[in-house]
């Protein structure tokens, strides 16, 4: 009989852990409940009195299953984040990092449109005086011969608004490297519209290319990420 109630006890114990672990099952909310969370975390964190942000709007994308994967945080005047959705148990309890992880701490990202150019090497000085070298890309110039820097959004430089927003998973192995890469799309029929270097695509889950810009976003799980 003590045995019995022992055990009783020791199930109601784990149910209630279980609980609260599934408390932070991005399954118990729905898209328009994420953008929601999203936003109002991103207007606590940017949007101050002393912000140089006027304003945000926050977008849903989704991965190469059509599944909700990620969101879109555009600043106004300029500035962006992209943000991992995390599935899963409460990551609070086990690492200390939420279901949102930015690609950033600042919504200072830019970002260089290029097409893929096999032996091609460029070299960027930025405005600190910092030289960055890029090989195997051939980077987008102005009427100036400057390199362009977009500090907007790919969806927003190419004027999406309307459209179902994709970062689709690929392994770049332009680089020789095999790393997985993202490519921020949208759907053109059977294609997608690679946004950054604006070319249609044939893309399959799972795929490798060597042809295809992309563009490396990290998704840090450090608190210093968490949204």
């Amino acid at each position: 009989m003590k045995k019995s109630k022992v055990f009783c006890v020791i199930m109601a114990v784990c149910s209630l852990f279980a609980a609260s672990l599934c408390t932070g099952c991005s399954a118990l909310y729905s898209e328009e409940q994420h953008m929601r969370r999203i936003r109002e975390r991103a207007e606590e964190r940017f949007l101050g009195e002393d912000s140089e942000y006027t304003g945000l709007e926050v977008y849903p994308i989704y991965n190469e299953y059509d599944e909700l994967k990620y969101a879109l945080i555009e600043f106004e005047p300029q500035g962006f984040l992209y943000v991992l959705i995390r599935e899963g148990i409460t990551f609070e309890l086990i690492s200390g990092v939420g279901m949102y992880l930015c690609s950033d701490m600042e919504p200072e990202e830019s970002w260089m449109p290029y097409r893929v150019h096999e032996g091609m090497r460029e070299e960027v000085v930025d405005e600190n005086g910092h030289t960055s070298i890029y090989t195997d890309r051939e980077l987008f110039r102005g009427e100036n011969g400057d390199v362009i820097v977009y500090h907007q959004s790919h969806f927003k430089v190419a004027g999406i608004e309307n459209e179902r927003r994709y970062l689709l998973s690929i392994v770049s192995v332009s680089h020789g490297s095999g790393s997985d890469a993202l490519i921020p799309a949208v759907k053109r029929g059977e294609q997608y519209l690679n946004l950054v270097d604006g070319t249609l695509i044939d893309y399959e889950p799972g795929m490798q290319s060597a042809t295809y810009a992309v563009e490396y976003l990290y998704f840090i799980p450090k608190p210093d990420f968490d949204l």
